[in-house]
């Protein structure tokens, strides 16, 4: 067998998709079947403008939330806990057991802490010197 090994700072698309679908089929042998729901809650001003939301993916029993963002000047009013609060109350009923996500050091660990939710892992110094990566789940 004559292999070679290749580093580029430059992947091509052809590459990534090629190695993406491989990790999928394999992946796709060990989970259940079923399909990833993407998922949102939004909240809108007066004039229906998106001011804030989370966006996420169901799969199965657990809810990934990827994005929690609200606009500047709507935010410290609790909208966030609502939004996430909305979550819980929505997706419960589905059969949904975990909520998961992440979290910079800059962003909203103490947030998530206060709604429950348990860091159960963490990148130091990443993905710069001084900031953190959290992972939090909560049983709901």
């Amino acid at each position: 067998m004559d292999l070679k090994t290749e580093f580029t700072f430059d992947l091509q698309n052809e590459e990534f998709e090629t190695i993406r679908q491989g990790i999928r089929a394999y992946n796709a042998q060990h989970l259940p079947d079923g399909e990833v729901k993407k998922i949102g809650c939004f909240v809108r001003n007066e004039e229906g403008n998106l001011v804030g939301g989370l966006a996420g993916d169901l799969f199965t029993n657990s809810v990934f939330v990827e994005f929690l963002w609200l606009d500047e000047h709507y935010r410290q009013h609790g909208l966030g806990s609502q939004l996430m609060q909305r979550l819980e109350h929505e997706v419960k009923p589905q059969g949904v057991t975990d909520i998961c996500l992440d979290t910079y050091s800059f962003q909203a660990l103490d947030f998530y802490l206060k709604l429950g939710f348990e860091q159960v892992g963490q990148y130091s110094d990443y993905p710069a010197k001084g900031i953190n990566k959290y992972f939090l789940q909560k049983v709901i």
